[in-house]
């Protein structure tokens, strides 16, 4: 994976589009819309990279808190298997 794919596809939230992919799971749609915003900007801004949270310098998964919560984001390369190439996905840690 390339680690300027991947931030080139974050800078893009919440405007993705195929045939890259945003997925929002069921856990943070139902935080409320205010929370998804913030949410969305914190992914969209991740920039906490070091060798224990990406070891091979890919920048295709990041965690962090909101509001008591932790939030996962992680990047799948699929390649144009099934018609997508990147899919990112916002999920709370819990719903892994």
């Amino acid at each position: 994976m390339n680690a300027k794919a991947n931030d080139d596809l974050r800078k893009q939230i919440p405007f993705i589009s195929l045939p890259n992919l945003l997925v929002i799971t069921r856990g943070i749609a139902g935080m409320g819309e205010l929370a998804l915003a913030e949410i969305l900007q914190k992914v969209k801004d991740f920039n906490n990279f070091n060798y224990d949270n990406d070891p091979w310098h890919h920048h295709d998964f990041g965690s962090f808190l909101h509001d008591g919560e932790k939030v996962y984001w992680k990047i799948d390369n699929y390649n144009g298997q099934d018609g997508y190439n990147l899919v990112l996905t916002i999920l709370l840690a819990q719903e892994y």
